[in-house]
């Protein structure tokens, strides 16, 4: 899992157990390269979507032109996730996007042979089932809501979350 906040490292590196990678301190494509002997992953995912972030000129590009209404999204991590699948891999898209982007590296995709997926979360056919597991104690959860407070203190939980501030993962309110 490659994240910049180090609360949400930690909890998917105890929780889950996969390793991590923080993209502000590590060089990512060539670090997923020494972990795959050099081949690159075979499955890349991306689910960030249309405001994904990262230093460097292509992110301020993207933010640019975002700003000036010249495309809707940041493809940042779809572009970095096109370009560190190994060849003859896998790039699903569950991130958000709303529109046109620039500078995709299509021909990137096509010439390594990679297979695009995309998938919007189909809420009607699937939360029953994830309810019904969750209740019979399958799928735990508890662990993503980091701050539980009353409906009140929603303004301060969503500030919280916003600006990622005291460990905040989640903000879950109850009246």
């Amino acid at each position: 899992m490659i994240d910049r906040f180090q609360e949400r490292l930690t909890q998917v590196e105890q929780v889950i157990g996969a390793e991590t990678m923080n993209y502000e301190t590590s060089e990512v494509t060539a670090e997923l390269r020494e972990l795959t002997g050099g081949r690159g992953p075979d499955v890349c995912i991306e689910a960030v979507g249309m405001e994904a972030h990262r230093d460097g000129p292509d992110f301020a590009y993207d933010q640019l032109k975002q700003q000036l209404r010249l495309q809707t999204d940041r493809p940042t991590a779809v572009r970095e996730a096109v370009f560190a699948a190994r060849k003859g891999g896998s790039l699903f898209v569950l991130g958000v996007f709303g529109g046109y982007v620039d500078k995709f590296p299509l021909g990137a995709i096509m010439n390594k042979g990679l297979t695009l997926r995309s998938v919007q979360q189909h809420g009607h056919r699937y939360i029953p089932m994830l309810l019904e597991r969750m209740a019979r104690d399958e799928i735990v959860t508890e662990h993503l809501a980091t701050h539980v407070m009353p409906l009140d203190d929603a303004p301060d939980g969503y500030a919280m979350f916003k600006d990622k501030t005291d460990g905040c993962v989640r903000a879950v309110f109850r009246p």
